[in-house]
């Protein structure tokens, strides 16, 4: 107490006086900065949204070009997404400028303009041949018009920027002045204080010294401790996870077996036994009675044993679609040597047909060795019989990488495909031409989207009838 009593009591009470002093400063900055600060950042809100509102009003001149000149239904879709986004933002601005008269106006102004234009495209759009529109000698304008006026609206938010800014600047420079002031009393009145309390802090300093050691310790006691049970929780649900789901694909593993190995199982006793019921006793009774089979007998038993052909190769086809991604564990493939191999079993039609089989340097991927190779050379087989006689196939394959996917794409110039047709061409059995001019059960593309779907991927196509088509597709790295 008596220690206490030697500090002065006016040393006291001015550094008490000057610490208030510096709090209400602090306060009183932090409201002026703060209404500031705000002031500021609704301006630079309004200019984000005038531009927003500029490139909205930009593309909706761009898809409104594109469906005049094309008439595709996606340009008009887009056009009204655009002329939604512009509503919405349009509104806002006038939200967000509803305490300046003049630039209320402004935005009313240009709303105006923008109605006007807009219901000169709808009557454009109503027009069913847009080469009608064409010869009207109309163009269609949106930004242009209205450039000029979103400008005013930018130069009146820049001009209130400036000046806040300004504002802001010298609010800064006197409260700056004022808390140098406060800190030079604080801190001369402090130095006078600490100069005759010095002995009581320099024990306090030591007591405070020692406590703040013990806690470091205790605190990193308490760290070690906590990493420790976060590292045994972590290891703990790691391992229940990794038990979850090795029991759910084990599961999942059971269950798809006993399906393949019943379908295994009818498709190859139960479907084909009568197959070759029929096939047996054709054979016969060609064999046996060759006396009664003149003129249309004939070719109606050439009709019979075909279509039992055809059957018996549909149920080999189910067959194997069941069974992909069950040839084996995944693992890295190199595709450049898969290519390599597939370019070696094609050798002979490559060299009869004069086929160009292009491709760079190309990933390793992770997936069914067996399913990986039928998918190429399904889609390089497709390629080249789905190419008119007299051209020279020219197949070529890209790709790009992505963060979790390889993107391919495997280019032809063969007959092409009709859009109609893009995604009909995966569906299993599917054909769009006649079994005379294309062989095969229409069962490849089935089996190829079945492998990219086993290996987290999408398949599709993209075609210009008669110049030839690309089928794209994505695995998961």
């Amino acid at each position: 107490m008596k220690r206490i009593q030697k500090v002065g009591l006016t040393n006291f009470i001015l550094l008490i006086s000057s610490l208030i002093l510096v709090i209400i400063l602090i306060g009183f900055s932090y409201i002026k900065n703060s209404a500031s600060v705000n002031d500021m950042a609704h301006t630079w809100e309004v200019k984000n949204n005038i531009r927003r509102v500029s490139a909205s009003i930009s593309k909706m001149e761009s898809f409104g070009l594109a469906y005049e000149s094309t008439r595709k239904l996606k340009y008009k879709h887009a056009f009204r997404q655009a002329q939604e986004q512009y509503d919405s933002l349009l509104l806002s601005l006038k939200n967000l400028v509803a305490d300046n008269e003049a630039q209320v106006a402004r935005v009313e102004d240009i709303s105006r303009h923008m109605n006007q234009n807009i219901a000169q495209f709808e009557r454009r759009m109503a027009i069913e041949n847009y080469r009608e529109v064409r010869k009207q000698d109309m163009e269609l304008h949106f930004i242009g018009d209205i450039e000029q006026k979103l400008e005013e609206l930018l130069s009146v938010e820049n001009a209130l920027l400036e000046d806040r800014n300004q504002k802001f600047a010298i609010w800064k420079v006197i409260i700056l002045g004022a808390l140098g002031i406060a800190t030079v009393i604080v801190f001369l009145s402090l130095f006078n204080l600490i100069k005759r309390i010095k002995p009581l802090i320099e024990e306090l300093l030591a007591t405070q010294s020692k406590l703040e050691q013990a806690n470091r310790d205790m605190e990193k006691t308490l760290k070690e401790l906590k990493t420790l049970n976060r590292e045994k929780e972590n290891e703990i649900k790691a391992k229940e996870a990794a038990i979850d789901e090795a029991e759910k694909l084990n599961e999942s593993l059971i269950a798809k077996n006993q399906q393949l190995d019943h379908f295994a199982y009818v498709a190859s006793h139960d479907l084909q036994e009568p197959l070759r019921t029929v096939s047996n006793y054709l054979e016969i009774f060609q064999e046996d009675f060759p006396e009664r089979l003149e003129g249309e007998a004939t070719l109606y038993f050439q009709f019979i044993n075909k279509a039992v052909e055809r059957m018996r190769n549909l149920i080999s086809g189910l067959l194997s679609f069941s069974r992909l991604g069950t040839s084996g564990q995944m693992e890295h493939i190199d595709l450049n040597v898969t290519l390599q191999k597939i370019r070696e079993d094609l050798d002979s039609i490559i060299e009869q047909r004069n086929i160009i089989l292009e491709y760079g340097n190309l990933p390793s991927v992770k997936g069914y060795r067996i399913e990986i190779k039928q998918l190429f050379q399904n889609l390089i087989s497709n390629a080249i019989k789905f190419t008119a006689p007299n051209t020279d196939p020219h197949i070529i394959i890209t790709f790009e990488e992505t963060t979790n996917y390889y993107n391919f794409h495997i280019a032809d110039n063969g007959i092409g495909i009709p859009e109609k047709d893009f995604s009909k061409i995966f569906d299993m059995f599917s054909r769009l031409h006649s079994a005379k001019d294309y062989e095969g059960q229409g069962i490849g593309l089935a089996f190829c989207k079945k492998i990219v779907e086993l290996h987290l991927g999408n398949i599709w196509v993209s075609s210009k009838f008669g110049e030839g088509s690309t089928v794209h597709f994505t695995l998961k790295k």
